[in-house]
């Protein structure tokens, strides 16, 4: 799964990019078409205390992708290249910037989170607006004038992409339209900008308190469906990053910083995503395995391996509470926690999960 950055200039992008990858990519340093990209691993407190249990040799987290691509939106010469790498990804993570610079100053002339927010909002619908008006023009002339039968699942697409129409010229996001999942995989092959989850990050640049009475007003202007909203000290946790563990914990000590913003960050990016995480243990190894919310124990095993999906046999379920609460695999057992799963059975978030196979 990948995330992509978006927003206006000077929102700070790449800043926010290095502060969650760790890493050091040159602010402005790259060219139109330029993609920096980051495989961060998904913080998980379940995960940490599965290995401190089991004490395995190897502890594999889940991990999200990051993308930084080369450009701004409203940046003209480079918006339909930026707009055409943001259809491919997964999800949107909005920048939006809520610190004061005299070094670099907002474009705009103040910063005003909200109006940074309708502005890109509205251009990301025009976007989709023209995506939309020429597929419904498409559609009209294939089904209307070639008088297609009124089972063909493409009239729903129709009647889908018609309704949308209002609602972008408005410079309002599809996703706040409630669309069922159904609805949402007809729409998949479009990318449409405006119906991706999305992950608004306020910049509050070196200052975290700057976030503060800022999330609840733009989720509220956001107009709801799959988005949340976070903030990020991206110019300090940036530098941080760059410090070794005793020393970063000494600074976040001294600037009364309990946790860093880029593990929230990160956490919500996955939860947007409707992903789930599920857990195999072991003296070798501790995994986490990423799976869609609602996936069958059996497409389940198929992420560990296809073998494990093709000779499924049954799957041993224990709720991570419960391991916890009994200190082991055997303990659970003992204590009629641990469950026989067919392949049928939803996997939950935090089930860790034994599968039976023969092929």
């Amino acid at each position: 799964m990948e995330i992509g950055l978006a927003g206006l200039p000077g929102c700070g992008k790449t800043t926010v990019f290095n502060a969650l990858a760790e890493q050091h990519a040159e602010v402005g340093g790259f060219g139109a078409g330029e993609i920096h990209r980051a495989t961060v691993r998904v913080p998980d407190e379940r995960l940490t205390r599965l290995s401190a249990m089991f004490s395995p040799r190897k502890t594999t987290p889940a991990e999200v992708r990051y993308l930084d691509i080369a450009g701004a939106l409203g940046a003209e010469a480079r918006q339909s290249a930026v707009l055409g790498q943001l259809r491919n990804v997964d999800e949107l993570l909005h920048v939006v910037r809520a610190f004061e610079s005299d070094v670099h100053p907002h474009p705009r002339g103040s910063v005003d989170p909200r109006r940074d927010y309708r502005e890109t909002t509205a251009e990301l619908a025009l976007a989709d607006l023209i995506v939309v008006e020429r597929r419904v023009e498409r559609l009209q002339r294939e089904l209307r004038m070639g008088k297609a039968a009124s089972s063909n699942p493409q009239w729903r697409e129709l009647e889908l992409l018609e309704s949308f129409i209002p609602a972008l010229q408005e410079g309002r996001a599809i996703r706040t339209l409630g669309l069922s999942p159904a609805d949402r995989r007809i729409l998949r092959p479009y990318g449409l900008l405006t119906e991706k989850p999305e992950l608004i990050v306020l910049n509050t640049g070196d200052d975290p308190s700057l976030a503060r009475g800022l999330e609840g007003p733009l989720q509220a202007a956001s107009g709801g469906g799959p988005i949340r909203v976070c903030s990020l000290a991206a110019r300090l946790e940036s530098e941080l990053a760059e410090l070794r563990e005793d020393e970063r914990r000494e600074f976040m000590v001294d600037l009364g910083i309990e946790e860093l913003g880029r593990d929230r960050v990160i956490a919500l990016s996955y939860q947007l995503l409707d992903l789930i995480s599920f857990f195999t243990v072991g003296d070798d190894e501790c995994r986490a395995w990423t799976i869609e919310r609602g996936s069958p124990a059996v497409d389940a095993a198929g992420v560990i391996h296809s073998d494990l999906a093709r000779g499924f046999i049954r799957g041993e379920v224990v709720r991570y509470e419960d391991l916890v609460a009994t200190g082991g695999m055997t303990e659970a057992r003992r204590a009629g926690v641990l469950r026989v799963e067919g392949k049928a059975y939803p996997v939950q978030d935090g089930d860790i999960v034994h599968f039976l196979f023969n092929v």
